[in-house]
């Protein structure tokens, strides 16, 4: 009989288990990217709320190039909310992995962004954008849902910040233009980024009824069914409406997410969801993706990205969504399959195109490779998923914190996809 051990085929498909086990690293790897992002955005961007112990924020650029008045002028409320929606990622991922001691460290993180948010924004949480307020008021749920999973009771200051969210937010869902959200207080703007977040919100504060009014509003008014994506608002122009029909990725993310949510709490809805849900992934493949060459025989589709400035975090927030609709059983397994499909494969482009370095060690020292990396590495994203990010991040050029948070949003959500398949 012959003691040579088996050798499988070059041809022979990898077993289950051998998939398994490609699936487990891949998603430990994600993982450990997501933390990496993380890290190094607070080590680069971190920083008090005027100084005040106990506070954090990310500066919106690094190096700090602006004049001291430009920077008090420029409060950019909503790049903030979206800080603190990333450490909330980051601690539920450590908590799913079962290290406490990351979750809880990740925990205290987000309450000093929502410190430093209250005290930048000079002891309010509100402000005269409702799309802004929107923003929080779903970062400051999840937060004290997340400080009911980790100590079994809420948190007071997001139970405050979601109080008064909430009461400006029904100021700016009226009747006018047969209703929808108002994008801010001049009141003379109806539009999806304001509408989808609020009806999330609504959604996730036990008001079906409202969320349900604003997503019909939405169909009725901003749904394009030709071209299967949400237009971007209608403006009151004295006696008439204007339709602006510009597209915008990440106003199709939180429809997704309302969507979900509102039917499953019951909510009455003037169309079939998931013909929605699958024609949204339709309009989002179709006007918002790009195709990645990894070969010259491998092509990947993934979601296109729009520079820095706000455009900056449009595709994290997008992709923040497509992980919900792909961990969702209520969606079909098809549609749930692209949505995820589309999420990790963004990650791992963006991921492969990063400029990871050492921040500790010297950049002009004879001897030392700029590459070298001794300690904990830091890394940088592209502002563009298919160009790497020694083409788009120029030297001396100062990179924005907005495209830097997309990365890391990216990143948490292919590690939650990943994790619920490994």
């Amino acid at each position: 009989m012959s003691t040579e051990p088996t050798r499988r085929s070059l041809h022979q498909a990898p077993t289950a288990a051998e998939i398994s086990q490609l699936h487990q690293e891949h998603a430990r790897e994600v993982s450990d990217r997501a933390e990496t992002a993380g890290r190094s955005i607070l080590r680069m961007f971190g920083k008090k709320a005027f100084g005040v112990p106990g506070t954090l924020l990310g500066a919106v650029q690094i190096p700090e190039t602006r004049t001291r008045f430009t920077r008090l002028g420029e409060w950019h409320f909503w790049w903030q909310a979206h800080l603190l929606d990333c450490a909330i990622d980051a601690s539920l991922r450590a908590h799913r992995e079962m290290d406490s001691a990351t979750a809880t460290t990740w925990f205290e993180t987000a309450q000093a962004i929502l410190r430093g948010i209250h005290t930048r924004n000079l002891g309010s949480w509100t402000n005269s954008y409702f799309d802004d307020m929107a923003w929080l008021a779903l970062a400051s749920g999840r937060l004290n849902a997340l400080a009911e999973i980790l100590n079994g009771r809420g948190l007071i200051q997001a139970q405050d910040a979601g109080r008064d969210l909430f009461v400006a937010l029904s100021k700016g869902a009226t009747t006018d233009l047969g209703g929808g959200m108002f994008w801010s207080t001049q009141k003379d703007f109806k539009n999806t980024p304001a509408t989808a977040p609020a009806a999330l919100a609504f959604a996730r504060g036990a008001q079906v009824g409202r969320a349900s009014a604003l997503l019909n509003w939405l169909d009725t008014k901003l749904w394009d069914a030709e071209r299967k994506v949400y237009l971007d608002g209608i403006k009151i122009r004295q006696d008439s409406e204007e339709l602006e029909s510009a597209l915008y990725s990440y106003n199709q993310g939180p429809v997704l997410s309302a969507l979900l949510e509102v039917a499953e709490a019951g909510g009455e809805l003037n169309f079939e969801v998931n013909q929605r849900i699958s024609d949204i992934l339709d309009g989002i493949e179709q006007h918002f993706t790009a195709t990645f060459e990894v070969s010259a025989v491998e092509r990947v589709k993934v979601l296109s990205t729009h520079g820095d400035g706000d455009g900056g975090l449009f595709s994290g927030i997008l992709a923040r969504y497509l992980a919900q609709v792909a961990l969702s059983e209520q969606v079909a397994e098809e549609v749930r399959s692209r949505a995820g499909a589309l999420v990790v494969q963004s990650a791992d482009i963006l991921w492969e195109g990063r400029r990871e370095f050492d921040p500790d060690l010297p950049l002009n020292e004879y001897g030392i490779d700029v590459r070298e990396v001794r300690g904990e590495p830091t890394v940088l994203f592209s502002t563009d998923i298919v160009r790497h990010a020694s083409e788009t991040l120029g030297v001396g050029t100062p990179v924005q914190l907005s495209s830097q948070l997309q990365g890391w949003m990216l990143l948490e959500s292919a590690a939650r996809v990943l994790a619920a398949s490994a």
